[in-house]
């Protein structure tokens, strides 16, 4: 799971918040493409979103605490053990700047609807109920998105690794758990905010028998991934 989690993120970073036509020229699922503006990042180059879900993935394995002292602890080790472009500039600039999870909770404003504690919550799904998936992203998303949103958005995992239905039920499965209207079909851009993310993910391809990633014209990535 957590190489296809690579594979999702090094493959959509080519075509974040990238110009439509460049998007359906290069958007052929051939290869790895260069972004037209993120130089920092090399073609087959994962970004943040799966070195949080890395960090997120070692706290479960290691069997510690799940804390919110924890978890920014984690994310602070992986990054400083291979620092990589991806990452918002002023939260890379945090992230340079802080030693340990205790400075990490005490500066940062996690205040955050934005889609990042959903792209790295995909190894929460793999727990064994949806009470445990509530619970564990609801505690990881709130130490950098403790809105509403933030939390629901993280939320929405655990549907497609348990085979609970086809990817066209996503949506209305979501409903029945996490409030946020999920089964109403995304229309338009998928902008920066996690819901839009998630939305997009369960309703975007509601024919297909598969979550293989089609992305629209601009989306942040191939949000498919994050209901696995």
């Amino acid at each position: 799971m957590l190489v296809e989690t690579a594979v999702g993120d090094a493959y959509g970073a080519g075509f974040e918040y990238a110009e439509p036509q460049f998007v359906a020229e290069h958007n052929t699922l051939r290869g790895y493409v260069q972004h037209p503006r993120h130089a920092g990042i090399r073609p087959g180059a994962y970004t943040d979103d799966t070195q949080m879900s890395l960090a997120v993935a070692e706290l479960l394995v290691a069997g510690e605490p799940w804390t919110p002292a924890n978890l920014a602890d984690r994310f602070v080790t992986v990054f400083h053990r291979d620092r990589r472009e991806g990452y918002a500039g002023r939260f890379y600039d945090f992230l340079l700047s802080v030693s340990d999870g205790e400075e990490f909770l005490r500066r940062i404003r996690p205040d955050s609807d934005k889609s990042g504690a959903a792209m790295r919550a995909a190894p929460i799904g793999l727990l064994p109920t949806v009470d445990d998936v509530l619970h564990h992203a609801a505690i990881q998303a709130a130490v950098t998105h403790d809105t509403p949103a933030g939390i629901a958005s993280a939320q929405a995992v655990y549907y497609c690794h348990h085979d609970l239905g086809p990817p066209s039920a996503i949506g209305a499965w979501l409903d029945g758990y996490v409030p946020g209207g999920w089964a109403r079909p995304w229309r338009g851009e998928v902008g920066s905010k996690g819901r839009m993310s998630v939305a997009a993910a369960a309703t975007g391809n509601p024919g297909e028998r598969s979550l293989r990633p089609r992305l629209p014209r601009r989306t942040r990535r191939p949000a498919a991934r994050l209901l696995g």
